[in-house]
């Protein structure tokens, strides 16, 4: 393949892709499941026993440590069930888990896909998930 060719791939790649209409990519057309960074800092936990000298697992760890949103199991299960209950797609999930927006109208800037979605219910559901951060211990 030529670069003139890899090129215009990549540029096909990327106009396909948009955010705002959950075109996310092949890499996530597989919307079963999508983790949440307080998941995956809960996933690593558990591997905490594993000494590894794996620089890109150390990196990932400190990275979930340091942006992990909601800390304990039980609060991570609860955000989780209360944002399964919405219509919300997968992506949609995670990114308000991860970002914790506390409007909506910064949830729909943030995630633009939302804009559809009725402001009250949106606020609701990120007044819910901002009273788990708070009250987690």
């Amino acid at each position: 393949m030529s670069t003139a060719e890899a090129r215009r791939a990549r540029n096909k790649a990327q106009d396909d892709e948009d955010a705002a209409q959950l075109k996310l990519g092949p890499e996530f057309q597989n919307e079963e499941q999508t983790l949440t960074i307080s998941e995956v800092k809960i996933l690593l936990g558990r591997r905490e026993n594993v000494t590894t000298d794996n620089p890109v697992y150390k990196k990932t760890l400190d990275y979930v440590q340091a942006f992990s949103r909601f800390h304990e199991e039980e609060t991570v299960r609860n955000v989780r069930a209360t944002l399964s209950d919405r219509e919300l797609k997968p992506f949609e999930l995670a990114q308000i888990a991860n970002l914790c927006p506390l409007e909506s109208d910064e949830a729909k800037a943030l995630i633009p896909s939302l804009t559809e979605k009725d402001d009250d219910e949106l606020q609701s559901l990120l007044n819910e998930i901002a009273s788990y951060r708070k009250f987690q211990g």
